[in-house]
């Protein structure tokens, strides 16, 4: 009986253990059905907030994408009056001294007006020859390059150009151990070259010229160069790089070779700073990632 009763016993038990199961999986089965509606909407939600979220990134895009147009309109503006200005100077000049041959009889003054003329149509070429490099840029390469050995041979191509130059002394500084640098070496070459020269130009009486490559804190290398010109003022630093402007005389300069040089680096993933003190000089610094931090695509 003892036994029977026990087994009676645990078979309530059991009943009851099984009830209560049963009344948890229920409840477990609600709690369920509840989270997956709640996520349900929790999703519905965050699908609406995604949708409002893309259509106003739609927007902003398409928004970004008239002032970009405006700007390069409003930029193209100004590079047509710049070069309308730079290519009517030359050419009423061209003008005046052929209707001034065509008038006198002198053949000292018609050689002399002639030489102007050739003077203008040279300036006018210069002129043109500058803004297709600045417009019509290729694609730049991707090659690995040794900064130290592309300023030797940029060194040895500027010799001769800097004979023109009077008592300008041109010392080179390299850094050891410098890694190479992903980038066109045409583009940079021709950067380095309208630099010197500017720098050349800067000192009128002569004095030291100095290439220096380095590297920065943040892994990048460095080409600089240095003068002791007489400097860029602080009311126009800001200016350098624009189309056209040129604090040279009038007919000794372009205004396209530092924004030229502007847009080989930045083509390059590079940037070009400047730093100048009146009275004491210039430093224009290009700076390029290393192949250590910006190897090429596909490599």
């Amino acid at each position: 009986m003892d036994e029977t009763e026990a087994l009676k016993r645990r078979i309530t038990e059991l009943a009851i253990e099984l009830e209560d199961a049963k009344n948890l999986g229920a409840a477990r089965e609600r709690l369920l059905v509840r989270n997956i509606e709640e996520l349900n909407e929790v999703y519905l939600s965050l699908r609406d907030k995604v949708s409002g979220i893309r259509e106003r990134d739609q927007r902003i895009r398409e928004f970004d994408a008239i002032l970009t147009r405006a700007n390069r309109l409003s930029s193209l503006g100004e590079l047509a009056a710049s070069i309308a200005h730079e290519i009517k100077n030359p050419l009423i000049s061209i003008q005046g001294f052929a209707r001034r041959i065509v008038a006198v009889d002198d053949a000292e003054k018609i050689e002399k007006y002639a030489s102007y003329i050739e003077k203008e149509a040279e300036r006018l070429s210069t002129v043109l020859a500058r803004l297709l490099d600045f417009s019509r840029m290729s694609e730049p390469k991707q090659d690995a390059l040794d900064v130290n050995e592309l300023v030797d041979d940029t060194v040895l191509f500027l010799e001769h150009h800097l004979t023109r130059f009077k008592n300008i002394q041109l010392t080179v500084e390299k850094a050891e151990g410098l890694p190479s640098v992903y980038a066109d070496k045409i583009h940079i070459q021709q950067a380095l070259f309208n630099l010197v020269m500017n720098a050349a130009q800067a000192m009128s009486g002569g004095g030291p010229l100095l290439i220096r490559t380095g590297r920065t804190n943040d892994d990048q290398v460095a080409i600089e160069v240095v003068d002791k010109g007489p400097g860029i003022s602080k009311d126009v630093i800001g200016q350098i790089f624009e189309p056209f402007f040129t604090t040279k005389p009038k007919g000794e300069g372009t205004g396209l070779g530092l924004p030229l040089c502007k847009r080989l680096i930045e083509a390059n993933r590079g940037t070009i700073e400047v730093e100048s003190t009146p009275g004491e000089g210039s430093t224009f610094r290009v700076l390029l990632p290393s192949g250590e931090t910006a190897a090429p695509e596909g490599t």
